[in-house]
């Protein structure tokens, strides 16, 4: 597998420098960021400097009786953060001035609540629950937290059983696409009017996709194009035409490509599950990770985007990069769009931030993360990785 990674010794060294030391004083041009990251009983808010003095520090270090693998923050202060292995869905106020974290009250969800996902105005908040097969409808309005409604979202049959994965919110704040990996289908939901009700079922094809998460493409337009999303049974992403018509988001698959290329076959090909799925600020590039590959590590491969040749865009498999560690669930790019950071539940770094170069190649030179046994035990390393500030 060709991987770009450095030797193992300047990895340790830039590692323990990033880790284990104070971060090195920045510029003072060079702004600080925010990272917010949960793990099982834990969240965390970790200083995030870019630029030439590039590091990570953890700030706080907060536990939390919740496996938080997904949390949602409506500035300047309001964290609502799932627990997969519950009913449990709490709020929290979040003090990034000071560094601290109050638990505001806590609500019954539905079983298994593994993503949320705000509306347009922070209003509202969808909770997909994989455990339940529903999607929870809460008005957070104010920082509140009341549940509006549960919708169900149906099985395909007595024996294909409904998990709802992850919702995502259309550009033109209207529709949410549902991704069950159950039922090999993708939901659309309206919300029109505060309705939130199905209106739509798109079955895959072929069946065994698994649909996990997905984004809509472009960025910062005011309609989708397209709607791309990873599978993670099959190992593949899948590109639809998105139209508006009818009241409802028509979708058409136009492509599919495996999330692994010829140079980067895994190990374990019937366990390998990809995962995570990113669409950066410039609309360039598409990353998604693979989990599980039996390899060393497991890693990312990015796409190329063609949005000249084609009235829809498609993907070109370009790289693959290494996470230095195991089980990549989530990715998520630096505000600004110049890094992606990796959050590795195994293995020996538990979080990653790689430089984004000009094509869409990632650079992990010099290496900077946190050691993944900071967060404890093996496997419990960062579910949830995202920048706030």
């Amino acid at each position: 597998m060709k991987f770009a990674i450095i030797s193992v010794a300047v990895l340790l060294v830039n590692l323990a420098s990033a880790a284990l030391e104070p971060i090195r004083r920045a510029t003072n041009s060079t702004p600080e960021g925010r990272i917010l990251l949960g793990s099982p009983g834990h969240i965390y808010i970790v200083k995030w400097v870019p630029g030439i003095d590039v590091g990570f520090r953890i700030l706080l270090d907060e536990k939390v009786p919740a496996v938080a693998s997904w949390m949602a923050f409506a500035p300047p202060n309001h964290l609502y953060v799932v627990d997969e292995s519950s009913t449990a869905l709490y709020l929290y106020e979040l003090d990034l001035n000071n560094n601290k974290l109050v638990p505001v009250e806590v609500q019954e969800a539905s079983s298994g609540v593994v993503h949320l996902e705000f509306n347009a105005d922070k209003t509202r908040l969808l909770g997909s629950a994989y455990g339940n097969g529903t999607i929870d409808i809460w008005n957070v309005e104010n920082g509140g937290l009341s549940l509006i409604k549960t919708i169900t979202t149906p099985n395909k049959g007595p024996q294909v059983i409904s998990h709802p994965h992850q919702a995502n919110l259309d550009p033109t704040g209207r529709f949410f696409a549902i991704n069950d990996l159950g039922t090999d289908s993708i939901i659309i939901v309206d919300s029109k009017s505060d309705a939130y009700e199905i209106i739509d079922i798109i079955y895959i094809m072929p069946e065994g996709c698994g649909p996990r998460h997905g984004v809509f493409y472009p960025r910062g337009a005011y309609m989708a194009t397209s709607y791309m999303v990873v599978c993670e049974k099959s190992n593949r992403v899948l590109v639809y035409s998105v139209k508006y018509e009818s009241d409802t988001l028509a979708l058409k698959q136009i492509q599919q490509e495996s999330t692994f290329t010829n140079d980067s076959p895994p190990a374990n090909e019937s366990a390998a599950a990809a995962g995570s799925i990113v669409l950066m600020p410039d609309n360039q590039s598409l990353y998604v990770t693979n989990r599980l590959t039996g390899n060393e590590t497991d890693y990312i491969t990015s796409f190329k985007i063609d949005s000249l040749n084609y009235s829809v865009p498609r993907l070109i498999p370009s790289h693959t990069f290494s996470t230095h560690g195991l089980v990549p669930r989530m990715i998520s790019p630096s505000n600004e769009g110049k890094y992606i950071f990796a959050a590795n539940q195994g293995g020996r770094v538990g979080l990653i931030a790689m430089e984004r170069m000009m094509d869409g190649s990632l650079s992990d030179r010099p290496m900077i993360g946190l050691w993944g046994d900071m967060f404890g035990e093996e496997d419990s390393g960062p579910r949830f990785v995202q920048q706030i500030r």
